[in-house]
């Protein structure tokens, strides 16, 4: 899988747990991580946590990217988290079934009923309509908690490791991607700008409350407090100001602008 497969609670020390190791590579976790992940967790480990790991669980699943599947065995009983949904003993193994649900039809022990959704993954129901595959989002760009009567950690996926993992990617595809953090837009810097940068340059700060004393007291530059944080928000938004102090971004910058030689009078002043 090349998005990495993590057991966690129970699961990570169960004898079942090891099926899932060999066959798709699935390693142990103590915490879920900040990256994209499949999180594979006994659905009664989680029934029976308390209700603030459960929150937290789900909570994990709020960024794109992030898959949380529980797995048999189930508790019989009602889960209210993150929507009403039950686990319900059946008495005969359910026909139909797609890939790596067809592979183990016969070892179902149970169906889903409830508010979950059923997603559009192979396998997801079977062909009297039972439900074996539920899913719930917390926003629309949100990563994905599933629930799946397929006991994913049975031998039998040793020899099709293959259509597990495909149908793993299929719920991985739902929950979306990580999207990277974007650079802001650059802006056209305006003579403000430049004159409030040469200003930073002219001394040193030690914080905003500082600068700000010298920008009013300054005979030279004129900026009201308002303008100025402004000024002091865009030239961070820009990686040119880091803190109050102007980054060798806005050095290079004022250098190479009409304003380079106001910048090196105000240095060459006596302080």
């Amino acid at each position: 899988m090349i998005v990495p497969v993590l057991l966690h609670g129970a699961l990570a020390t169960h004898r079942r747990g090891k099926v899932l190791q060999e066959a798709l590579s699935a390693s142990p976790a103590q915490e879920p991580p900040d990256g994209r992940a499949i999180v594979v967790v006994f659905g009664d480990s989680f029934q029976a946590a308390a209700p603030e790991e459960q929150a937290l669980m789900i909570e994990w699943t709020r960024s794109a990217g992030h898959l949380l599947l529980l797995v048999p065995p189930f508790a019989t009983t009602p889960c209210e988290r993150p929507v009403l949904w039950h686990a319900e003993r059946i008495e005969s193994a359910p026909r139909g079934g797609e890939g790596v649900a067809k592979v183990l039809a016969t070892e179902v022990a149970y169906r889903l009923t409830g508010n979950l959704q059923t997603p559009s993954v192979a396998g997801a129901t079977w062909s009297d309509l039972s439900v074996c595959v539920g899913a719930y989002r917390l926003h629309p760009a949100a990563g994905l908690f599933a629930v799946t009567c397929l006991p994913l950690w049975s031998l039998a996926v040793l020899d099709n490791s293959r259509e597990a993992e495909a149908w793993l990617a299929c719920l991985v595809d739902l929950a979306g991607n990580v999207r990277s953090a974007q650079a802001p837009e650059p802006i056209a810097l305006q003579p403000d700008h430049y004159g409030f940068l040469v200003f930073l340059l002219s001394q040193s700060f030690d914080n905003e409350d500082q600068m700000f004393v010298g920008l009013l007291s300054s005979p030279i530059f004129r900026f009201s407090v308002e303008r100025g944080r402004s000024l002091l928000a865009e030239l961070r938004q820009q990686g040119l100001v880091e803190g109050v102090a102007p980054t060798p971004q806005a050095h290079a910058v004022v250098t190479q602008s009409p304003y380079a030689p106001y910048a090196s009078a105000f240095r060459e002043v006596p302080r």
